[in-house]
């Protein structure tokens, strides 16, 4: 017998299930992005700011919401050839200082960098006003925006200051709720009073969770369901909500449904799912 990759999980067992790819990727695929009613709104919600040149706006939401995923998809769309605008993505903020983020937010807008803090402001000023004199409205996205240290969100704050009849940058800041410890600081006052909108990405409910999973089944090329009633409400009581919980768990059942050959993940799978992923340790222990 033979561990290697061929004699696994392959294509052609998903394809018995009327799978086209797998439909429980932990990856942040856009494509696999569910728009839930209140995603959809935050979303909006983003393109308006954008649109209206407002500014500054931050999203917060615990580990494994879909904070990425939804970034992501923020600037897929911000990227589109209609749009007029100029999207740049920062996946990590690992900023110390304010010198080292204006450092790397020119370095991610093609701009030259610069040790003297001053001069690197005016080289990112120039580029900016450059980018809407060539007819685009720049915007930046900051994923993991809470590794952001409160000195580094000076940079922010000069940028807002870019004005002229309007900000003429749009900034995106995404973070997990530490971004408050940051924020609430009296060095960061002034950059605070600048946010335009704060939104935050909660966990879904049951109806939503549900919906989320049928739809990755149907992405992925299966028009029948996969999960039983039963296998859904253990799912979503284990995560609560959790999407990238939710994700792990359903991607474990699929695992085992190819392995004993069934056609549906009921119960009896889903409980064996769910045993192997409570083997994790809980956050803080």
């Amino acid at each position: 017998m033979t561990n290697s990759l061929s004699t696994r999980m392959k294509y052609s067992d998903l394809s018995r299930l009327g799978l086209m790819e797998l439909p429980f990727r932990i990856s942040a695929d856009p494509r696999f992005l569910y728009l839930t009613p209140t995603i959809a709104s935050l979303i909006d919600r983003l393109l308006d700011l954008m649109a209206y040149e407002e500014g500054l706006g931050v999203v917060e939401g615990e580990i494994g919401i879909g904070k990425t995923s939804v970034a992501r998809r923020l600037y897929d769309i911000a990227a589109g050839d209609d749009n007029n605008l100029h999207p740049v993505y920062i996946h990590t903020a690992l900023y110390n200082s304010a010198p080292a983020a204006a450092r790397d937010i020119a370095d991610h807008f093609g701009l030259d960098t610069h040790r003297v803090y001053t001069t690197q402001l005016r080289i990112l000023e120039e580029g900016i006003l450059k980018i809407r004199e060539d007819g685009d409205n720049p915007v930046l996205i900051i994923d993991d925006a809470q590794f952001m240290e409160t000195p580094s969100l000076e940079t922010i704050q000069n940028m807002i200051n870019f004005d002229v009849s309007s900000k003429a940058v749009q900034i995106v800041l995404f973070g997990q709720p530490e971004i408050h410890r940051n924020f609430s600081k009296p060095s960061a006052e002034s950059v605070l009073k600048r946010v335009v909108t704060w939104q935050k990405l909660s966990a879904f409910s049951f109806e939503d969770t549900s919906a989320m999973l049928n739809w990755r089944v149907q992405q992925a090329g299966r028009k029948e369901p996969l999960f039983t009633g039963n296998a859904l409400s253990m799912i979503w009581d284990t995560s609560q909500g959790n999407p990238r919980d939710t994700i792990n768990i359903a991607n474990e059942a699929l695992r085992q449904l190819i392995k004993n050959g069934g056609q549906t993940i009921n119960g009896e799978i889903t409980q064996s799912a769910i045993a192997n992923f409570s083997t994790r340790p809980l956050p803080g222990i």
